[in-house]
């Protein structure tokens, strides 16, 4: 199968098409909580609708969960302090921010596997260029959108 080149015509054509259509689903097999919905929208949205595999889908969930999770913890950690008194009375850590830490560590491990975190494996370019093209094809649907809007008031 020849690749074709991120900046062609049918790139941009594609991309459009492809915007038209509706982000991925949940694989069936996977469970995310309502809380994590909208991490799963924006990590989807961070990739090319067709760059997006059925386990990459399974580790984009995992990777919701876990930014759910940091946002959850961190917002309780807020309400409370990160220096705690302990049983005996003693100011230790509070154990959240070892959780957060350890969640953080888990994120950017995921980050990596879908290879969305700093430098990309491979012809970054390539994968950047697509990446601009399918931002670019979703700003103008949404510009038609707004149009049509428009022109039916």
């Amino acid at each position: 199968m020849k690749r074709v080149r991120s900046d062609s015509a049918f790139a941009a054509v594609k991309a459009m098409t492809d915007t038209a259509k509706p982000l991925p689903g949940v694989p069936a097999h996977v469970r995310l909580r309502a809380g994590d919905l909208p991490f799963w929208d924006g990590i989807l949205r961070a990739r090319a609708r067709d760059e997006w595999t059925e386990p990459d889908l399974v580790v984009a969930a995992q990777l919701a969960r876990c930014q759910a999770d940091i946002e959850r913890e961190q917002q309780t950690l807020e309400g409370e302090s990160t220096v705690i008194e302990n049983a005996r009375g003693t100011s230790v850590m509070n154990p959240r921010v070892s959780v957060l830490e350890q969640l953080a560590r888990r994120e950017m491990a995921l980050l990596r596997t879908l290879r969305m975190g700093g430098r990309v494996a491979g012809d970054s370019r390539d994968e950047a260029t697509r990446r601009k093209i399918q931002r670019q094809a979703e700003s103008l649907r949404d510009e038609l959108a707004e149009d049509e809007l428009l022109a039916l008031s």
